[in-house]
């Protein structure tokens, strides 16, 4: 996807009045907001200043950093199939991480036929909607990034999991048009899953949930523009102690992960049992600390 090429109304200039160059809002450290009601101040700020943008947010119990060429430290968003910590991505390992992508996406195809879930014959008809459902139930690895459009979504993952603070990020994406958008100018694509999902998948609909990627979707080489951070506008650190109160409470876990969710019950008996990917026990060791 391209970088946000003009200055930044960002989470510093809520204080400075002024704009930030891209670089600059990834390398900064976040703004702290001790409650909901603040954060939803800051980000109408936000969101008035940068009109030619639809935001979209991700909340995370812990901040990730890259190394650029330069040696700036930066925020880094890579989308899980592009992830390998501590460790380089090879093509060959990209290339089979595609392919079990592809086999995952025809085996899910298959169940939803055979069980007669609605929708399956949309699914069909664009691979990325298949491997976005496999990424929202994390499955396996994809090229895509998991986002929402909901605050109090995005605020619930950050500080659900977390012991003192966690940390929510707002993106900006062209204005989506429809269940699956393709910004050819801006190579982005955005997939709204409520669009998407048949009703027996209940997890997409408590979260909100969207997935974004690079348009062509498939590359087999690991590059910047592969990274969601060139699309990032704030972020800010949340204090958990007193952040929610009477009027503004989280959307606890089981609540985000609703059990009686047909199509999470599907993608359970898809998920890969490799575990020589350092992509997927990471996955499975949060799973099991929200579970835990």
């Amino acid at each position: 996807m391209l970088r946000i090429s003009s200055s930044i109304w960002s989470h510093h200039s809520i204080t400075t009045g002024k704009k930030y160059p891209l670089k600059d809002v990834l390398s900064s450290m976040p703004v702290e907001i001790a409650t909901f009601r603040e954060l939803v101040r800051a980000v109408a700020e936000i969101s008035y200043h940068n009109p030619e943008q639809v935001l979209f947010y991700r909340g995370q119990a812990n901040q990730y950093w890259k190394n650029t060429e330069d040696g700036q430290r930066i925020n880094s968003f890579y989308p899980s199939i592009y992830r390998l910590p501590g460790r380089s991505l090879t093509e060959n390992a990209l290339e089979e991480r595609y392919r079990t992508l592809q086999q995952q996406s025809d085996a899910l195809l298959k169940r939803l036929k055979e069980e007669g879930i609605r929708g399956h014959d949309k699914l069909a008809k664009f691979s990325e909607l298949t491997w976005a459902i496999l990424q929202h139930y994390e499955v396996c690895p994809t090229p895509f990034l998991d986002v929402t459009h909901s605050l109090r979504v995005a605020a619930s993952f950050a500080l659900n999991d977390a012991e003192d603070a966690g940390y929510l990020y707002i993106f900006g994406f062209p204005h989506p048009n429809g269940s699956i958008t393709y910004s050819v100018e801006h190579e982005i694509i955005n997939i709204r899953l409520l669009s998407i999902c048949p009703p027996e998948a209940q997890r997409p609909y408590f979260q909100e949930g969207f997935l974004v990627g690079t348009f062509p979707s498939k590359r087999l080489r690991k590059h910047p523009s592969l990274d969601t951070g060139v699309r990032l506008i704030a972020k800010f650190k949340l204090v958990a102690k007193a952040f929610w109160d009477e009027n503004f409470h989280a959307i606890p876990t089981e609540a985000l992960y609703p059990g009686d969710d047909r199509i999470k019950e599907i993608c359970s008996q898809l998920k890969t049992t490799s575990e020589n990917d350092p992509t997927i026990a990471l996955t499975r060791t949060r799973r099991k600390r929200r579970a835990g």
